[in-house]
């Protein structure tokens, strides 16, 4: 059994998925270690570049499916993975050198836990490497029976971002800990939210994982083309958030954290769907109405007066006004 799973989910990546397999194979120490490459019915060269990374590195194995999504990608390697450990690792990033060595001597070191959390290098376009600004992660553990607390401390260190994780695979297949497949963007911060649900320790590491690519044209990050499907998986989430706690699978303190911790990933996402394109307004306005029960929640839309002014807006005259108005004072 190896140590370590590296699950890379790849979709239409052709230009970046070299770096990031040769930054696992180049990992210093020794072959304990399996890459599982999930092709996500990629349409571009990614599925003969993963044949011939699979034909050529020790270790590298591909998987080629229907396209789904990163959640559905992400499950499949999970389920394929028998690593000790579980790393995920996207296709245009790339795994920091070194890594592997410091997980050996750190879980060697500081063992007991089944999550580790370390740290990344925003990868910048003229290939520079900058530490992320306003993540305060303390190196130690941090144990709590209080799952608002533990959000805190996770959501502080690393926002949402399993790329930065070390994830104990019998602790994910004990407690049914997936991704759900139909939260199509963003699919992090939901399954951080199951993972704490079944985890009162963390170990945080002074680490860096990963070299995280920013600014890549195209992706659902940086298109406003890509809102619609922003916002559809904001409802597909809340969904299954609110269902965990209809069918009582989690307490009525720990829906309304998790109610905030939705609300905080759609305020921002909602003051961005201001955009002058009318049709891209049209396209999200029936997902934001699904989202109307978010409307009075959210806890770092009150740090700004104007985002306060934009919830009140929204609560008032709904997503259809509020858009428009907020879509013209850009423009003037």
């Amino acid at each position: 059994m190896p140590l370590f799973s590296i699950i890379i989910p790849v979709y239409n990546v052709q230009n970046y998925l070299a770096a990031c397999v040769k930054s696992v194979a180049e990992q210093e120490g020794p072959q304990d270690w399996e890459c599982i490459l999930v092709d996500d019915g990629s349409t571009d060269m990614g599925p003969q570049l993963c044949d011939a990374f699979a034909a050529e590195i020790p270790g590298v194995q591909v998987i080629h499916r229907p396209n789904g999504g990163l959640a559905a990608a992400r499950n499949t390697g999970l389920k394929a993975a028998t690593g000790e450990w579980v790393l995920f690792l996207d296709s245009d990033d790339a795994m920091a050198p070194g890594l592997l060595a410091a997980l050996r001597r750190e879980l060697a070191a500081h063992p007991g836990y089944d999550w580790y959390v370390g740290k990344h290098l925003e990868w910048l376009p003229d290939g520079t490497l900058t530490e992320h600004e306003g993540l305060r992660l303390l190196p130690g553990p941090f144990d709590s029976t209080d799952y608002a607390e533990r959000l805190h401390v996770l959501h502080a260190a690393g926002h949402w971002s399993v790329w930065k994780y070390c994830l104990r695979r019998a602790w994910l297949r004990e407690n049914r800990l997936r991704f759900w497949p139909d939260v199509r963007w963003a699919e992090d911060w939901p399954f951080d939210l199951l993972l704490l649900t079944r985890c009162e320790g963390i170990y945080f590491l002074d680490v860096v994982f990963t070299h995280y690519r920013v600014g890549r044209q195209g992706s659902l990050l940086t298109d406003a083309k890509n809102l619609p499907k922003r916002f559809k998986a904001l409802v597909a989430a809340q969904r299954h958030l609110a269902t965990l706690a209809a069918a009582g699978h989690v307490d009525t303190a720990t829906y309304a954290v998790m109610r905030n911790a939705a609300a905080d990933v759609f305020w921002p996402q909602a003051r961005t769907a201001a955009v002058p394109d009318a049709s891209i307004r049209h396209a999200c306005l029936p997902y934001l109405r699904q989202l109307r029960p978010l409307y009075a929640y959210g806890t770092e839309v009150n740090t700004r007066r104007d985002w306060r002014l934009f919830r009140t807006m929204m609560r008032w005259f709904g997503p259809r006004f509020t858009l428009w108005l907020a879509a013209c004072r850009k423009k003037g």
